[in-house]
């Protein structure tokens, strides 16, 4: 069996998504996959490479401070995954890269529904590539857009220091015009921000609507308020990834160098950025069942059951709050799971069905025609097949 060795700096979050990805693939080409975490090793790639002598590399280099080591991976077929390159190496090597202006375009979207006076944007510790480029995509968005700067948090912090970072945060919350959008790099720092404002004394959404990204659900879905995010399908970045590995792989192929952009899937709303929410606990409380019940079968009725009063005014109470029904909300939730689900191109769609709480295939194609214009397998087309298969 042919071994692959997947380059990255820890198995967490978005990283450890990308690696189920490239495994999902692996099964299909018949290889073994062996993670390298080098933030917890002092060895060389190069001493990698000798010892495993894998038939390819996949490398993730989106947290890797400056440019990448690009020499360290020549002995082998390599995939990059949001690298940083020496300028010698654009467009001669083989990259997976986040689009970050569909990513930023996602964002205004969500957040210039609220009309903020102001625009943040609250990055990743250190200095990031995939942070800064969603930073300047979105500064770039507002410019044309004819919004005000974009005001960044500038300070640097440390994951091993959050109580400084979060007085910090605070005290820069406490300065921007209000109401104000912020834009969070990813979901984690998006809770930080969520705490800063608490902190702050200042009230989300109504003071500062957050988004985040990745669509973390523990992070997102745990928090009060829920923190609304864009969602990415990190796995079907690894699956990407592994497709243009395969490419270099074939016998007889010389497939020439190229890049596949992912951009978002969509963007989840969440209380962070429903300003009506913060004021009727009740229907907050609502949508949180909502959105951990949906694909569990969970129907109107059941949270009607949850809502003082008659059902004619609990449903006049819950589209005021959240401006469509309850039954609209269910099923967007479960949308937000099939979509998802759709997205691994070797998942069986009669599967999907019943993952998120219909009881009928038929039903849901319907349904999904409907709010997509497009039939499932179509959707999938244009979402999942990011690299040419074999």
């Amino acid at each position: 069996m042919k071994t692959v060795l997947f380059f990255t700096d820890i198995h967490t979050g978005v990283h450890a998504a990308e690696y189920a990805g490239v495994c999902n693939r692996a099964r299909h080409y018949g290889w073994r996959v062996v993670e390298i975490e080098y933030a917890r090793t002092d060895r060389a790639a190069e001493e990698f490479i000798e010892e495993w002598k894998p038939c390819g590399v996949i490398v993730e280099c989106g947290n890797l401070i400056g440019e990448v080591d690009v020499k360290a991976y020549t002995s082998v077929p390599a995939v990059f995954i949001d690298p940083r390159l020496p300028a010698p190496y654009a467009g001669r090597l083989f990259t997976v890269e986040q689009d970050a202006e569909a990513f930023a375009a996602h964002a205004y979207r969500e957040l210039a529904k609220l009309r903020p006076k102001a625009y943040g944007f609250t990055g990743w510790c250190g200095r990031q590539i995939w942070s800064d480029r969603r930073r300047e995509a979105f500064a770039g968005i507002l410019r044309r857009s004819g919004e005000p700067k974009l005001l960044s948090f500038g300070m640097r912090w440390a994951r091993a220091d959050l109580v400084s970072f979060r007085r910090n945060l605070a005290e820069w919350l406490g300065r921007l015009p209000l109401p104000c959008g912020i834009l969070a790099a990813n979901d984690e720092t998006a809770e930080r921000v969520a705490e800063a404002c608490t902190k702050a004394g200042l009230a989300c959404p109504d003071d500062v609507a957050i988004i985040g990204a990745d669509n973390d659900i523990v992070r997102c879905e745990n928090h009060e308020p829920m923190l609304s995010s864009i969602a990415y399908d990190s796995e079907g970045v690894g699956r990407t990834a592994a497709d243009l590995l395969a490419e270099q792989l074939r016998r007889g192929a010389r497939p020439a160098p190229r890049t596949v952009a992912f951009g978002p899937t969509e963007t989840v709303s969440r209380a962070s950025t429903r300003p009506l929410l913060i004021r009727d606990q009740v229907i907050r409380s609502a949508l949180g069942r909502i959105a951990r019940d949906a694909c569990s079968g969970i129907t109107a009725a059941d949270i009607l059951n949850g809502i003082p009063g008659s059902r004619r005014f609990a449903e006049q109470r819950f589209r005021a709050a959240v401006g469509h029904s309850i039954g609209e909300e269910i099923m967007d939730v479960r949308l937000v799971r099939a979509k998802k689900m759709l997205s691994d191109p070797d998942l069986p769609i009669a599967r999907i069905a019943p993952a998120c709480g219909w009881e009928t295939d038929s039903f849901l194609k319907r349904v999904f025609k409907r709010r997509t214009g497009m039939t499932m397998r179509e959707w999938r087309d244009r979402h999942a097949t990011y690299a040419a298969r074999p």
